[in-house]
């Protein structure tokens, strides 16, 4: 009688652990794999384009306070890093990133910290174009009384 409960025991071990199997296998079966499209490169520069002159525009305008200055610098350090450097030269796309160096230094309601910040930022996310970034923060500094 006991030998009867171990066979019909191990039976419904067996049959139990069939049915799991079965069930894990119909799952993986209907799993559907789902690949993201992953941006490209230029899509990526072109978006970043498109910021960097968003923010030029705000900061080409004489009536920009000086907070809209700071958010301005922040993004820009943060979400536009300046092209790189093909054998140590600066490429033409880059002229845009000095161009918003050489606008908020000139700006007139920027002020000594607002550009130390910027410089400061600036450098720290592109130190491969601290001198450029030094001439242009000091053509700004200098055109500050001839802007328009």
């Amino acid at each position: 009688m006991q030998e009867n409960h171990i066979i019909i025991a191990i039976v419904a071990v067996i049959a139990i652990v069939l049915i799991s199997l079965f069930i894990v296998v119909a799952n993986l079966q209907k799993t559907v794999v789902i690949r993201v499209k992953e941006t490209t490169p230029k899509g990526v520069e072109e978006a970043r384009r498109i910021a960097i002159e968003e923010l030029i525009e705000l900061v080409a305008k004489r009536t920009t306070s000086k907070n809209d200055l700071m958010a301005a610098v922040l993004k820009a350090s943060k979400e536009c890093p300046f092209p790189k450097k093909t054998k140590g030269i600066a490429p033409n796309s880059a002229k845009v990133y000095l161009n918003f160096v050489l606008l908020i230094s000139s700006h007139r309601n920027a002020d000594a910290k607002l550009i130390a910040f910027m410089d400061e930022e600036l450098k720290k996310a592109n130190p491969e174009y601290k001198t450029e970034i030094d001439i242009y923060e000091s053509e700004g500094i200098h055109q500050r009384g001839n802007r328009v």
